[in-house]
């Protein structure tokens, strides 16, 4: 007689995974190394190595492969290592909120902003503090691709950057903001300016601050130029930092190329002057907000979207 009965079904994952497990995996998917991810957690590789198997036998299949060169994950470890950063990143973002909330507001929202795109955010958050919506916003500068990865494990709750045809953006949400034009700023007080028009010539005298090579804007640039048969500027920095470029900008003859609303707000402030020589045929990608395709999106961040969209709406459109 066939044996009918039925085998008990193991508890849920998430009843049987320990949190050290998913410290590993989120240090093995940063480090790809079972011996540097050891060392994050203060643990000897042994002991990494047996957590490992412990996290691989709770699965059901196997993680990593191991080889002389090191391990690297299979397509199901590579798909838990991302779930691993992102539940982390939760976590820590939980301890963040109980630490706001006990401040008495309402939350925080993680912000990553990526270079020349932080000119809307004193905007977004006159229009919550107009508003009553007492939320703390935290602000992280980088890379759009190193700012989308950490949006990507948790880290960050939205990303405020450009559109970039080169990112894989499949993960992500995107909420268009509005698209700027870009412009050439100098101190207000540059020989530039004396002449009663500028040329380009004029302005390839000068060195300029530029984005790094390999920047989509400086391979534009450069490619914009050549076809007017001009060369490339001769670059005294190679920087995405605004705060740092306006200072070189102040103190020397440099010329630096901002983001029309950036370049509207520093020049309102006295900063810089507005140097009046077109840019006809570059354009810069939109600005928009990226948002995590997953349902842990809580108050703070639509409180923070609407304002966004708000202060967008009522000022640059």
């Amino acid at each position: 007689m066939a044996d009918t009965s039925i085998s008990p079904q193991l508890p849920p994952l998430s009843r049987r995974i320990r949190l050290r497990h998913l410290e590993l995996l989120a240090a093995l998917g940063e480090h790809a190394s079972l011996k540097h991810a050891a060392e994050m957690m203060g643990m000897s590789q042994p002991a990494a190595s047996k957590l490992l198997l412990e996290a691989e036998s709770l699965v059901g299949t196997t993680l990593y492969e191991r080889s002389n060169r090191g391990v690297l994950p299979t397509a199901a470890g590579a798909a838990l290592v991302l779930r691993a950063q992102r539940f982390l990143g939760l976590v820590d973002g939980l301890g963040e909120e109980v630490q706001v909330a006990q401040q008495g507001a309402k939350g925080r929202v993680r912000v990553g902003v990526s270079p020349a795109c932080g000119a809307v955010i004193p905007g977004a958050l006159a229009a919550m503090r107009a508003a009553a919506q007492d939320v703390v916003l935290r602000i992280e500068e980088g890379s759009s691709a190193s700012l989308l990865e950490r949006l990507r494990d948790g880290r960050l709750d939205c990303v405020l950057g450009r559109v970039l045809d080169s990112q894989d953006l499949e993960d992500f949400d995107t909420l268009h903001l509005y698209n700027e034009s870009i412009v050439m700023v100098a101190e207000p007080q540059h020989p530039i300016f004396s002449k009663s028009t500028v040329d380009w010539e004029d302005a390839l005298s000068y060195e300029w601050v530029l984005p790094p090579q390999g920047a989509p804007l400086r391979r534009t640039l450069a490619f914009w130029l050549a076809r007017q048969g001009f060369q490339e500027p001769r670059c005294l920095l190679e920087s995405t930092l605004t705060l740092a470029n306006l200072t070189v900008l102040r103190e020397n003859q440099a010329l630096v190329l901002l983001g029309s609303i950036s370049a509207r707000q520093f020049s309102e402030q006295g900063v810089v002057r507005v140097v009046p020589l077109p840019f006809d045929g570059i354009a810069l990608p939109s600005v928009s907000l990226f948002l995590p395709q997953d349902d842990y999106a809580h108050e703070p961040v639509d409180i923070f979207i609407r304002a966004l969209e708000q202060h967008v709406r009522e000022t640059l459109t």
